[in-house]
């Protein structure tokens, strides 16, 4: 099957359980804090959100950059098993955001407003946009030979994993297990997927 095939699945299967997870973790009466007193005094620095949302261009960029289908299929694979876990976990302990949200931030309205209206603020941890970010990254160095995009798409990670907590979406420890389940899905799946 085809590269789009992989890739439409991928995005149906990770929004839909996405989605339906925040939704079901939104009605539940205990939601779990993960994260230190210390991090609500953490500033929001609006113009993250543009880091935030560049996200999208890098899961877009494996369909450019990498030429096989079956590597596609694995990783694509590897994101539904990722989404699977993550939304399991959004579930049985939703999570307690401790930043209040701001939407009405000058030059950047349109982005937060929308943001906070398709993200209800339970499905924290793991931070998908961390592990999909890893992933992603991750399949394009393991399929090219560049140094310099490689060193790129590591730098590209790194702002990634700040613009979620400078954006307020997330917190320290949702980006730490975010980057967990990346490890943990890029071993037992994808890379296994891979070689098969």
């Amino acid at each position: 099957m085809n590269k789009a095939f992989w890739g439409g699945l991928c995005i149906l299967i990770c929004g839909g359980l996405y989605l339906l997870s925040n939704s079901i973790a939104a009605t539940l009466p205990n939601h779990f804090q993960a994260y230190l007193e210390f991090e609500k005094n953490i500033p929001q620095i609006p113009w993250f959100i543009v880091i935030y949302n560049s996200y999208f261009i890098l899961l877009a960029l494996n369909f450019l950059l990498i030429k096989s289908p079956h590597t596609i299929r694995s990783l694509s694979i590897t994101m539904m098993a990722s989404s699977a876990i993550a939304c399991m976990i959004f579930v049985l302990f939703p999570g307690e955001m401790g930043f209040s949200r701001t939407s009405n931030i000058e030059g950047f309205e349109v982005l937060y407003t929308n943001l906070h209206s398709l993200d209800i603020p339970h499905n924290l941890y793991p931070s998908l946009h961390i592990t999909f970010s890893t992933l992603s990254a991750f399949a394009i160095i393991h399929q090219t030979k560049q140094k310099l995009l490689h060193y790129l798409l590591i730098l590209w990670v790194i702002l990634i994993s700040f613009s979620v907590v400078l954006t307020h979406q997330h917190h320290i420890f949702d980006v730490i297990t975010g980057f967990l389940l990346a490890w943990l899905t890029i071993k037992f799946v994808y890379l296994r997927g891979v070689k098969a």
